[in-house]
């Protein structure tokens, strides 16, 4: 039996290479958990300059794959059948997949739905190496209405599917945490954004911020054109936490008022410290459903321009507001539409350490100054509608 220790050292295969038809057949149920991978983002330029890739031989990159059964069999032998790790590996399993992808999803789904026909090839004119040893490059015609794998030329199918060769890296045993640092490894020297990154924390608030997003997706969708795209949509709740939970904060007792700027660091800091109690998890879960509802709402009751509705600014200091004494959805019209009066009143300002500022101005800031500035009509709007202050819970 393996000691303890052992089973949380990362352990693989020796890097392997196979042509792309067994890639496919070997791999074939795999899946790509969603803190390890950004969402699948290549668009249709993309998609046609990696099929040429493919065509003249250019690809470069490991697939980096989690072998789940073996995970799965290693931790029990060490006796680690209760820990995250092994409840991961065994609904992953149970969900139909083997294989985790850690590095080339874009690529292997690329290939999976060109291999399937799911693909649409752009018709026009290819070229392609058709003889690896001397160089040798041939081209073919894909024309309208004939643009799936299925309808290429025979030289060119056998080549794609034999001759091209993917880079395999395949781990038999590793963690969670094993898991994180390897994507963010294999990813060192790509722009990833830093919810991209945080959102392979393997903490809590990581699998929270998510959970959100899925339930508030239809108000990300309002606020961002693709709230997916590079995770904004995700950055921005975190946003919003980082902001009732750090941001501007009221003392329960004391009623004091304390203001600090939120940044990336910040909010890598939230995504380390400790999680939630179950209460405020559910508290605050519950706030931006029930802000997904109100401003749902409005638009279609046209209480204001939806633009104005769906600024994120506004709906994030609606958020603040909400977690600190805006209840039901009467008071929510009143202070949006109050909080659209002082964002637009542009002699509505204050000083900002050495720079005067409208509201308008602090809401697109994180500073403290910015947020010192955000409260004082925070106080202004919750003293004009019919409720108290309330401290976070």
């Amino acid at each position: 039996m393996q000691t303890n220790q052992n089973f949380f050292i990362p352990i693989k295969e020796p890097l392997s290479s196979v042509d792309y038809f067994y890639l496919l057949l070997k791999f074939k149920q795999f899946n790509a958990p969603r803190q390890f991978q950004r969402p699948i983002a290549w668009g249709a330029s993309d998609r046609k300059k990696f099929f040429q890739s493919m065509l003249m031989n250019r690809v470069e990159g490991t697939y980096v794959l989690v072998e789940v059964k073996s995970c799965m069999s290693r931790l029990e032998n060490a006796g680690e059948c209760d820990n995250e790790t092994y409840k991961f590996f065994k609904k992953f399993l149970s969900a139909g997949y083997k294989y985790v992808i850690l590095d080339g999803n874009n690529r292997m789904c690329f290939m999976n739905s060109l291999f399937s026909g799911e693909y649409s090839i752009p018709d026009g004119r290819y070229e392609y190496v058709s003889d690896e040893q001397d160089g040798l490059v041939s081209s073919f015609t894909v024309r309208k209405g004939k643009q799936k794998f299925s309808d290429l030329p025979e030289r060119v199918k056998e080549t794609l599917k034999k001759e091209r060769k993917a880079a395999v890296s395949v781990y038999k045993q590793i963690t969670l945490e094993g898991m994180s640092e390897v994507f963010q490894n294999v990813n060192s020297g790509v722009p990833l954004n830093a919810q991209e990154l945080r959102n392979a924390y393997s903490t809590p608030w990581a699998e929270y911020v998510r959970e959100i997003g899925d339930e508030v997706s239809s108000l990300l969708s309002k606020l961002f054109k693709d709230h997916r795209t590079r995770l904004k949509g995700e950055e921005w709740i975190v946003d919003c936490l980082d902001f009732v939970l750090n941001g501007i904060t009221i003392d329960p007792d004391t009623d004091e008022v304390t203001c600090k700027g939120i940044s990336q660091s910040t909010k890598n800091k939230l995504y380390l410290s400790d999680f939630l109690g179950e209460d405020d998890r559910d508290y605050y879960f519950d706030k931006f459903v029930e802000m997904m509802d109100f401003i749902s709402l409005m638009i279609d009751e046209k209480i204001m321009e939806e633009k104005s509705l769906t600024r994120a600014s506004a709906v994030q200091n609606l958020f603040w507001l909400m977690c600190n004494g805006v209840d039901t959805y009467d008071q929510a019209v009143e202070a949006i539409q109050l909080h659209e009066k002082a964002y637009k009143d542009k002699n509505l300002t204050a000083m900002c350490g050495d720079e005067e500022k409208t509201f308008r101005e602090c809401c697109d800031g994180k500073s403290k100054d910015n947020f010192e500035f955000r409260y004082v009509v925070f106080s202004e709007i919750l003293d004009k509608i019919p409720t108290t202050v309330q401290s976070n819970p």
